[in-house]
């Protein structure tokens, strides 16, 4: 029998149950009062990436009309051109003229333009007289001056275009000069510069533009010059809200103000609607335009915003459920402490890490972005972010499933990781996308020398569990370095780098400079007028021999692809078709090649010729079983014998996805159709990849045949690829062929054939013709160009 206990010794059981009651309301209260942090922080970031979205609207919006601006003013050049070389054209030859270059169809904005020209007292009868001959000239109206009176000169439209024959029109003899604008039309006169102005017809409100003209094409240097050798104006008018509306149509809850403001006149257009409770950024244009944008900027509290209020709903549960297990557990104090520590880890986790790869999630980057930059601007140090993802990885989840794809985002996440080092924080953002991040402070090794080093991993293919053959994946990487106002800036500049990697060909880095954003300007530009090149007639196909260097005779040529835009000339092919196939137009695109390159040469057969033709497929072509059909489908429309079309491919569109790639060749093949490996060496194939594939041909890169004459390495390497295309019962052929000394080499080296600038530059196909047809040409030496 136990002694009985002093009642003022404390009970043990109490003792625990009381600490254990404590312990659960400190850890209810931390519980509550992080997960609120919790939840306030992520109401904080959706704000800021609103405000980021607004801020990066902007300045898109105001890209695309600064562009639109100056192609008024490029137009105006044209005509001013136009002008000069027809100094006195009637209305009907300026209308056709105009008619050429597609001025109402290229320029929806535009209302209407024409010429100005200066008229003096003593030269308005010739100018009347002149006009009357011209059935639709001013005359052709009820001519009065406008206002009356006599001036020692007059300002008087000569020639023009209307959008809108039947609208309110200006009086025929409307003088501009003593209207409001005359004192913009002389000073634009003697200064050189564009003048801007609100214009008013009828119903319609639009901005002209004086442009000044000056005989020679070009700007005389000093005003006297300038006033010597004026000859007019082209004056243009064009409704800016057709423009706003452009720029508004993929970007929904958005609205702009587009004003024109200076001592003279002020004005403002309008498009989209601004929702309620809208902010606005303002953006100066040049040229006294101003443009402010309007759309919502979340500033929602954590009951507001939904993402937020869960995390701080789930938090809270959380809290009380580990408090409860405190009080139940009772005197387990260890065991409710351990579980209570785990519990709220996982959680803590879970709300910062992505739950497929467990890198720290988009949240815990930005967070990590602004100590990153904070840290550096303390240090002195320059830090970077490194936008990186995954090309093409949509078609992964299009031909192997969804449950493929995220193993390989498993996969490429360590992969990434155990390429950087422990200072190095990597997460990722959703999708295909990863962010790296380098701290200044720990710089050994330049952001350049890591994106190097993350492209070199990420080229060994990724053998998956459920994959019959191991899968190639390319990786793009955009680099921003240095310090920025915020974590965002930072973050989009090195997206704005990604998008231009993408751009240059995929599978490389790019950093980040100021430029990219116009270079992306025109890159915007391009993708629209690509659109309708095709329907247009602006692309076309040149023609370049290729030769049998054991007799110099002609034996194939292979079609180019050129693209004359009406207002740039000719655009290069290493700068449109990137983005041809970016934008998926390459399908569009390369069906149109195959049919016109197989026409063509049907159309040379039937007059006696026997050449081959060599058309080159992308990457993304292949990427589809389409190709097929699209090859047979020109074959039979054109009657083109298949033996003789051969179709190239570049190495690094064979490795794309090999085992996919290899069953539509052979399928291009069973048409009868040959196959040529275009820039071979280059790549990454092995001989047992290539025996996958039923190639007929090597086309051995430039760079190969450049350096042939002057590097021991690159003449072994040309012996070892001539070699491999001997071993494999395969045709070789170099291209870029530019000296006598390359082609000797060649020829020792025993190249088949051979192509290039030395023995002829691509043809017109009508000069090509030429040749090819001249009688008793069969088997002879084309004349080398």
């Amino acid at each position: 029998m136990s002694a009985p206990r002093d009642h003022h010794e404390p009970d043990p059981k109490r003792h625990h149950v009381w600490v254990s009651a404590v312990l659960a309301c400190v850890l209810l209260g931390c519980g509550v009062f992080g997960s609120q942090a919790a939840a306030r922080s992520i109401a904080r970031n959706n704000s800021d990436h609103s405000r980021e979205a607004l801020q990066m609207s902007s300045v898109e919006v105001a890209s695309t009309l600064r562009l639109a601006i100056k192609r008024e003013e490029d137009l105006a050049v044209s005509a001013a051109g136009f002008l000069h070389v027809n100094p006195s054209p009637t209305s009907v030859q300026f209308v056709a003229w105009a008619d050429t270059v597609q001025a109402m169809a290229r320029y929806p904005e535009l209302l209407g333009w024409g010429e100005i020209v200066m008229v003096t007292t003593a030269q308005l009868p010739a100018y009347l007289a002149a006009d009357a001959a011209d059935p639709s000239g001013v005359a052709s109206r009820s001519f009065e001056l406008v206002p009356p009176g006599d001036r020692p000169l007059y300002c008087l439209l000569r020639v023009s275009q209307s959008r809108h024959p039947g609208a309110a029109r200006v009086p025929a003899g409307f003088d501009y000069c003593a209207a409001t604008e005359g004192t913009r039309l002389l000073a634009a006169r003697d200064s050189g510069r564009s003048s801007y102005v609100v214009a008013t017809a009828g119903t319609e409100k639009g901005v002209a533009v004086q442009v000044p003209i000056y005989g020679g094409g070009f700007r005389p240097t000093t005003v006297e010059a300038r006033r010597a050798a004026f000859i007019g104006w082209v004056g243009l008018a064009f409704d800016p809200k057709v423009l706003l509306d452009l720029a508004l149509r993929d970007r929904p809850n958005t609205a702009v103000t587009l004003r024109f403001h200076d001592s003279i006149s002020e004005t403002a257009f309008n498009s989209g609607l601004a929702p309620k409770g809208s902010q606005s950024v303002i953006r100066d244009l040049d040229n006294a335009w101003t443009l402010e944008t309007f759309a919502v900027v979340a500033h929602k509290g954590v009951l507001d915003d939904r993402g937020a209020l869960s995390v701080l709903l789930i938090g809270v549960l959380a809290s009380v459920i580990l408090a409860a297990l405190v009080l139940v557990l009772g005197t387990s104090r260890a065991t409710a402490l351990r579980l209570v520590g785990e519990r709220t880890g996982e959680l803590r986790h879970q709300a910062l890490h992505d739950a497929l790869t467990g890198l720290p999630n988009r949240f815990l980057i930005m967070d990590r972005i602004d100590q990153l930059l904070t840290r550096n601007r303390r240090n002195n140090t320059i830090g970077a972010a490194l936008y990186i993802d995954l090309d093409d990885f949509k078609n992964v989840n299009d031909r192997l499933g969804h449950e493929t794809g995220d193993r390989l985002l498993v996969a490429v996440a360590a992969r990434l990781t155990s390429a950087l080092r422990d200072a190095d924080t990597i997460g990722r953002m959703g999708g295909d996308e990863f962010v790296v991040l380098i701290d200044g402070s720990a710089f050994k090794a330049s952001p350049e020398l890591v994106a190097e080093r993350l492209l070199d991993v990420m080229r060994q293919p990724f053998d998956l569990d459920d994959t019959s053959s191991p899968l190639s994946v390319n990786t793009s990487i955009g680099i921003a370095i240095g310090d920025r106002a915020a974590g965002g800036d930072l973050l989009r500049d090195a997206d704005v780098a990604l998008y231009q990697a993408k751009a240059a060909g995929k599978n490389r880095y790019e950093i980040f400079h100021p430029e990219m954003q116009t270079e992306i300007s025109r890159r915007i530009e391009l993708e629209f007028d690509l659109r309708s090149a095709v329907d247009k007639q602006q692309l076309r196909l040149v023609y370049q021999p290729i030769y049998n260097l054991d007799d110099l005779s002609l034996v194939a040529v292979e079609a180019l692809l050129r693209w004359d835009h009406p207002t740039l000339g000719l655009i290069e092919p290493d700068e449109f078709i990137p983005i041809l196939e970016q934008s998926g137009q390459i399908q569009e695109v390369g069906r149109w090649v195959l049919n016109e390159a197989c026409h063509r040469m049907a159309v040379w057969h039937s007059k006696g010729d026997t050449l081959d033709i060599s058309v080159n497929v992308s990457g993304r072509q292949l990427d589809h079983d389409h190709i097929v059909d699209h090859i047979r489908e020109a074959l039979e429309s054109s009657g083109l014998d298949p033996a003789t079309l051969i179709i190239e491919v570049t190495e690094t569109a064979l490795m794309r996805d090999a085992a996919h790639t290899a069953v539509r060749l052979k399928a291009v093949k069973e048409l009868g159709v040959r196959i040529a490996v275009d820039d071979f060496g280059t790549g990454y194939s092995s001989l047992a990849y290539l025996q996958q594939f039923p190639v007929d041909c090597l086309k051995i890169d430039r760079r190969f045949t450049s350096a042939i004459t002057t590097s021991p390495e690159s003449k072994a390497l040309m012996r070892t690829l001539v070699q491999l295309g001997r071993d494999l019962g395969l045709k070789t052929l170099a291209e870029g062929v530019e000296t006598a000394s390359e082609m000797d080499h060649l020829r020792d080296e025993q190249v088949n054939e051979a192509q290039g600038f030395l023995l002829s530059r691509p043809l017109e196909p009508q000069v090509l013709e030429e040749q090819i047809l001249l009688p008793g040409r069969a088997n002879s030496v084309v004349p080398l160009a």
